[in-house]
């Protein structure tokens, strides 16, 4: 493959952010995975703990993996493109020391990002390209599981509230058709009586 250059780089890691991230609800731990994957070559996959910290992040840009996990770096090279794996790990040739190349390419990337998303913002922090004082690694980038849960419950009681309010509509409806259609049929009958007589 030919080499990308910092400019590909930066229009992959700035169209993950132009698409909305999913998230997986808290698991029983309060474990959330937030997945951003844009249309030109990158992928962040976040792990948030219960207080809404990152644990871990995996960074793949292009053929380079970065993955971030207990205060500690780990780079790689993709043996497979990235919709195949379920996550940017999986398939890849780990380097035996963070390859000081590959980070210099990805940070030089993350430098020119001007976006504000959080998550891309904790990866520049982990490299240390961050422009202004950022807040300490630890900090949380996110709600927490709990109101993650909220957020989750009062989506499901809107949704909920959407079906009530459209049986409400559809009876009200039907209700309203046979009261016009019974009224016809009494006009109707009504005036043959008339004509009738």
């Amino acid at each position: 493959m030919s080499p990308r250059t910092d400019e590909e780089r930066l229009a992959a890691v700035e169209s993950m952010f132009r698409t909305r991230a999913v998230e997986s609800p808290p698991d029983e731990h309060g474990t959330r995975t937030i997945w951003h994957r844009g249309p030109k070559g990158a992928e962040l996959v976040t792990d948030i703990d219960e207080s809404g910290r990152v644990t871990r992040q995996e960074l793949a840009l292009f053929d380079d993996v970065l993955v971030w996990s207990g205060g500690k770096l780990k780079t790689g090279q993709a043996r497979e493109r990235g919709e195949r794996r379920p996550r940017p790990s999986d398939g890849l040739t780990w380097d035996d020391e963070p390859g000081a190349e590959r980070l210099e390419r990805i940070g030089r990337s993350l430098k020119k990002y001007r976006g504000v998303d959080r998550f891309v913002q904790h990866v520049r922090d982990v490299l240390g390209v961050s422009d202004d004082a950022a807040p300490p690694l630890d900090a949380p980038v996110t709600g927490s599981a709990e109101a993650a849960r909220e957020a989750l419950a009062h989506a499901e009681a809107r949704r909920r509230e959407r079906e009530r309010q459209s049986a409400r509509t559809k009876q009200l409806a039907i209700a309203a058709f046979a009261v016009g259609a019974a009224l016809a049929i009494g006009g109707l009958v009504m005036l043959w009586l008339s004509t009738g007589s």
